[in-house]
């Protein structure tokens, strides 16, 4: 079963994660980082909450179609822009090199399909 949960409120957007069979990827992926990249992809995400995602391609960049990236240094969480008012997160991942990997974004759609289809 796919569903997503809200994870950050702010008053610009809310911030849904995205959850499998009650695992969330997303939290999983946070809670295994170091302290000091925790404590800065938090605070990407509460910002985005408040003011909206970020207008600088080196902390928001969009992959294809819906599907963006919150970027802090080597650290990716994926996401989609639902509607006016709503980010939901896939899941994150460490990038090591330039490109984004091929897999990382079809695990992404896969995911937002799954949460689409779930009526």
């Amino acid at each position: 079963m796919v569903n997503a949960e809200k994870l950050i409120s702010g008053r610009n957007f809310d911030i849904y994660a995205i959850t499998v069979e009650g695992k969330c990827p997303v939290q999983e992926f946070i809670d295994s980082l170091e302290s000091p990249d925790q404590k800065k992809v938090i605070a990407l995400l509460q910002r985005a909450a408040e003011h909206g995602p970020p207008n600088n391609i080196e902390k928001f960049k969009k992959l294809e179609d819906n599907i963006w990236e919150f970027k802090s240094f080597q650290v990716r969480i994926l996401c989609s822009l639902e509607g006016r008012k709503v980010i939901i997160l896939t899941h994150g991942f460490i990038k090591k090199k330039e490109k984004v990997p091929p897999n990382e974004i079809a695990r992404a759609k896969e995911l937002l399909n799954a949460y689409h289809n779930r009526r």
